[in-house]
Order: C-alpha cells, then structure tokens, then sequence
C-alpha cells in the first residue's frame, strides 16, 4: 500500500476505547477516546486529533504526521496528560498498511528514554494506535492501546 492509500485509509471520524497502562503489570484504565484524521498543508500531512478522560478530566493530543518517497516517516506529537508542555519529533518508517515512530524525552535526572507510536489500518472501517515507553536499557512497556472503528 502506497502512503497515499494509507492516509487515504486514515482520513475520517473514529470512535474507540483507550486503554493506558500506567504501572505493569496493573491492569489498563479504559476510557472513551474519538480521533479525527485530516489532510493538511496541501495534503502532505494528516494531522490526528484525538481526545480521552484520565480520572474523569478531559485529556488530548494532537499527531503531526508525514512520510516521504522512500517510506521515511515524520512527526510531531503533543498530549495533554502524556507530554505537558513539551513537543516530542519522532522518526520512522511506513510500509503497507502501518507506520512506527520513535522520538525521545528527557527523564532527569537519569538518561532519555524513548517513546514508540505505532499507527496500523486494520481494515477500512478499523484503525490501531499502539504507543509504548522504552527505557534507557531498551525495556519496552506498552503504555497505551487504543483500538477505533470509523464512526463517518
């Protein structure tokens, strides 16, 4: 699948359920979550704005994402609970019908550690947003799962 199919794929309304994982192995906390994806700058980009609960306050995030000719992926990712007040770039790849990046934050007072979202078309009416934290030592920690259907 070509970059234009897939973010033709993405482009849409979609409801779904969040799932954060806060401390492993404690068991998720489930929210309601809608995600709206949009072309934008010309169609070069999809921006997703997606929004949840956290302990019953209104949290949201916005995705900045892109992917060049060589399937080399770009992003921009902010959210209200995960980010506070910083801009995380992330790198990645794209390739048939997903596309993982990676970008980093700081942990002070210890080193960075990494954070990997991974965006997977599951079907036409079905989207997958999987994010997990990673840390100095390369442990990985699924932190969020959330599993949308379209909803227009």
């Amino acid at each position: 699948m070509k970059f234009e199919d897939f973010k033709r794929a993405l482009i849409g309304e979609w409801r779904g359920t969040k799932q954060l994982y806060l401390e492993p192995p404690a068991p998720a906390v489930s929210s309601p979550s809608t995600l709206f994806v949009k072309p934008v700058a010309g169609g070069s980009f999809l921006q997703f704005n997606y929004d949840w609960t956290y302990e019953g306050e209104a949290q949201a995030g916005v995705l900045l994402f892109g992917c060049d000719e060589e399937n080399a992926a770009s992003a921009a990712w902010v959210d209200s609970f995960h980010m506070s007040s910083k801009i995380m770039s992330l790198t990645g790849s794209a390739a048939d019908r997903s596309a993982e990046v990676s970008g980093s934050y700081a942990a002070p007072p210890g080193p960075d550690w990494s954070w990997r979202i991974t965006i997977r078309s599951v079907s036409l009416n079905e989207l997958t947003i999987v994010m997990h934290n990673i840390s100095p030592e390369a442990q990985e920690n699924l932190a969020v799962q959330i599993d949308y259907t379209r909803s227009v």
